[in-house]
């Protein structure tokens, strides 16, 4: 089940709660999902994944037709619209507790609803996870900023691509060792 930490506003919430279920049962989670009305139309964007990790564009394929067809039965727009279904991409999305605590140790990039300190864009080692909140230490500020969820807009790992120690972390089957 979809339980984000971070706050969706209504109608996102009320898009994840219906295609949740209908992604989970394709053997995949929601990651994160984004939409906006506009008066031309709108766009839906979808993340989802394979719990641990990898997902091929013939399974994207697959689950965006479903979504497709979910979504022409419950029609959340009042107007047209762009369904986007992707994979989170290397800086994946961090939405649920269970994100931000995988990624614990690593580099993340925060945006803030409000300014905080004068900034709302943070870089920095996600150093504590808690259910009300997080803390980083912050590269700009050399020093450790604690975040409510209430007051993050969005999170996300930031792969360093100079740096071989924050790849991402190896889902279970990568973990395993091979038979000799």
């Amino acid at each position: 089940m979809f339980e984000p930490v971070l706050e969706l506003d209504p109608l996102a919430k009320k898009i994840a709660d219906m295609l949740a279920p209908h992604i989970e049962r394709e053997g995949f989670e929601l990651v994160w999902l984004e939409c906006k009305k506009s008066g031309r139309g709108g766009f839906l964007r979808v993340s989802i994944d394979r719990p641990g990790g990898g997902i091929t564009l013939n399974e994207l394929e697959d689950v965006s037709r479903v979504l497709d067809s979910v979504l022409d039965v419950y029609d959340p727009f009042d107007s047209s619209y762009v369904l986007e279904v992707s994979s989170p991409g290397i800086n994946r999305p961090l939405s649920r507790l269970a994100d931000f605590e995988v990624f614990r140790g690593r580099r993340i990039r925060v945006q803030t609803r409000v300014p905080h300190e004068g900034r709302r864009t943070f870089l920095g080692i996600l150093s504590a996870v808690s259910p009300q909140g997080i803390e980083i230490e912050d590269e700009a500020g050399h020093r450790r900023l604690s975040f409510l969820f209430r007051d993050i807009r969005a999170a996300n790992y930031e792969h360093d691509f100079g740096d071989r120690s924050s790849s991402r972390p190896m889902s279970n089957r990568s973990r395993k060792s091979k038979r000799v």
